[in-house]
């Protein structure tokens, strides 16, 4: 069995910043039992955001994020994607490739990719693209939208939560466009829901 979120985000901090900020940003993460409620969950994880922004620096909270996140990406997709474009060498046909591949609910399971430069931009798609498209307020839709138990929790309470939480969910296709390409890849978030955005957008800075 994989590891818990909590887990994830306490190994990190651990790794980037230490013991002590570990134990001070966890700080009531024991009394969260097993299936907080929404209000309880996005109190505590603003506490935590507040702690971790307040004890380092920008882009140690960063490196912390992305690094807190528990998901694998797929092998299998990543190694289809890797022979893709180590027999065509175009970043415009892997590409292609990806946003052809409506395999996610009639969406893009590569996050509907696209290419600027030397950059590459994610604009991630639904989490129920279904319950998206038969959302009737902002709020379903975001709830809809957002793949992070987390966020929708702070979505449903109002609780600001920083955005820079949401450098958790860039993990998820760094892993893929890493693998692709055999190298580091850098990535910034542009747009997310935390920071009142309608979409969530990831720059990925290709080498």
């Amino acid at each position: 069995m994989g590891m818990t979120w909590l887990e994830s985000f306490s190994r990190s901090i651990a790794m980037h910043a230490g013991e002590a900020v570990r134990e001070d940003v966890l700080r009531g993460s024991e009394n969260l039992g097993s299936r907080p409620t929404p209000s309880r969950r996005a109190r505590w994880v603003r506490g935590a955001m507040d702690r971790l922004e307040a004890l380092v620096d920008e882009e140690t909270v960063r490196q912390i994020m992305i690094d807190a996140c528990p998901h694998t990406y797929p092998r299998k997709r990543i190694e289809r994607m890797r022979r893709l474009y180590g027999q065509s060498g175009s970043i415009d046909e892997l590409l292609e490739a990806m946003y052809g591949d409506t395999s996610y609910g009639g969406t893009s399971y590569y996050d509907s990719p696209r290419g600027e430069g030397d950059t590459v931009y994610i604009n991630k798609v639904p989490c129920n693209p279904k319950s998206y498209e038969k959302a009737e307020s902002e709020l379903d839709r975001k709830l809809a939208y957002c793949h992070c138990p987390w966020v929708r929790a702070a979505l449903r309470t109002c609780e600001a939560v920083p955005p820079s939480f949401c450098h958790c969910s860039t993990s998820w296709d760094r892993q893929l466009w890493e693998g692709v390409l055999g190298r580091p890849v850098d990535v910034e978030v542009v747009k997310s829901l935390l920071k009142g955005d309608e979409h969530c957008i990831h720059a990925f800075r290709l080498p």
